[in-house]
């Protein structure tokens, strides 16, 4: 009797611990951007030139954001061109910064940056695709560009660069902090080790798992600044022969796609997305921004500094305004989108790329 008074309540608390997990599952996914769903399914398809696509018309969610993709794979609404002489035609290239992670459609630079445009520029039909992809790197930008260039005739290229698309200090920071960390016992570093990454990319598709790995990132803020600020102040600043290297093959890459935009008469623009680590700390690794500043003029293309724009928003306001989604150290929010935006039309006006209207 005892034996079974015992595996009784084991029974109860049991389906007590899954119907809580059940309701906070529910309520993680209540509180993500877009409309509510009961599971995550995958957006992507298969490609042998760029590893994965979108699913043509993809509505759902995956990894915490709201996709809606679509026919053509695009991240937005339908969207066809006419090449009527008021048409302002832009393609965004980028990875999951550009594509928006974490964000609403409508809050992704892209986006806010045809918004912007649009107020700008009253007489023109102004149309800003996005054509990021959670994943991709500078070396799928000049596929991207080959598949669309003479379909939509950009008169603009904007590229959302990230620092993580190639070896540098700052990447190197970020993974001595939140991959590797230094004190003898560290359940990040236990969870890493001993959990194959197959299993964390499944426990992924669960939004309390998401909002418990943020939750956690946000308590160890102050310390995880304290680690990135002493090794950034203790780095050598020169750069060593790998990166070199590594810059020399993005400069290659980066010429094909300013060749590519030359082909139909596009102009190239494009920008550094920073760490938070960039914005909000006194002592960073400057060495990725200014090899993207010389690359840009090495290649003549405009260069937007997107990084300065963060740094001047983020400082207006005691407590520094938080421009980076909720446990996220690079992927901006909507308030981080908006600088992006603002950044990129000041910068197109500049360069005198959006004519006498601008």
């Amino acid at each position: 009797m005892k034996v079974r008074k015992l595996a009784a309540r084991l029974g109860l608390a049991l389906l007590a611990l899954l119907v809580f997990l059940a309701l906070a599952e529910l309520a993680a996914r209540w509180a993500e951007p877009g409309p509510m769903t009961l599971y995550d399914e995958s957006p992507y398809l298969v490609s042998e030139r760029l590893v994965h696509v979108h699913k043509p018309n993809f509505r759902g969610r995956w990894d915490s954001t709201w996709y809606e993709i679509d026919s053509h794979g695009r991240r937005g609404p339908e969207m066809e061109p006419t090449f009527q002489p008021d048409e302002l035609r832009i393609v965004a290239l980028g990875d999951s910064c550009t594509f928006g992670k974490g964000v609403l459609e409508s809050e992704c630079w892209p986006r806010q940056l045809e918004t912007l445009l649009k107020a700008a520029l009253p007489g023109r039909h102004v149309m800003v695709f996005n054509l990021g992809v959670n994943g991709y790197s500078s070396g799928h930008y000049q596929r991207v560009l080959e598949d669309v260039a003479a379909v939509l005739k950009p008169q603009l290229v904007v590229i959302g660069y990230n620092i993580n698309d190639f070896p540098n200090p700052v990447r190197e920071v970020d993974t001595a902090v939140f991959s590797t960390p230094q004190a003898k016992f560290s359940w990040r570093a236990w969870f890493r080790r001993w959990m194959p990454k197959d299993v964390r990319d499944d426990l992924n598709r669960f939004a309390l798992y998401r909002f418990l790995r943020a939750t956690y990132y946000d308590w160890n803020r102050k310390r995880d600044y304290a680690q990135m600020e002493a090794i950034a102040r203790n780095r050598s600043l020169q750069q060593d022969e790998g990166m070199d290297k590594a810059f020399a093959l993005e400069a290659d890459r980066f010429r094909q796609v300013v060749g590519l935009a030359d082909s139909v008469g596009a102009r190239v623009a494009f920008f550094l997305f920073p760490y938070e680590s960039m914005v909000y700390l006194d002592d960073f690794e400057r060495g990725p921004e200014d090899r993207v500043r010389s690359l840009a003029e090495e290649v003549e293309v405009g260069f937007v500094d997107v990084p300065a724009a963060f740094r001047a928003r983020a400082h207006q306001t005691s407590p520094p305004a938080k421009l980076f989604i909720r446990g996220d150290r690079y992927h901006p929010n909507a308030q981080g989108y908006a600088v992006v935006a603002q950044a990129v039309l000041e910068r197109l006006r500049e360069l005198g790329w959006l004519g006498p209207k601008g």
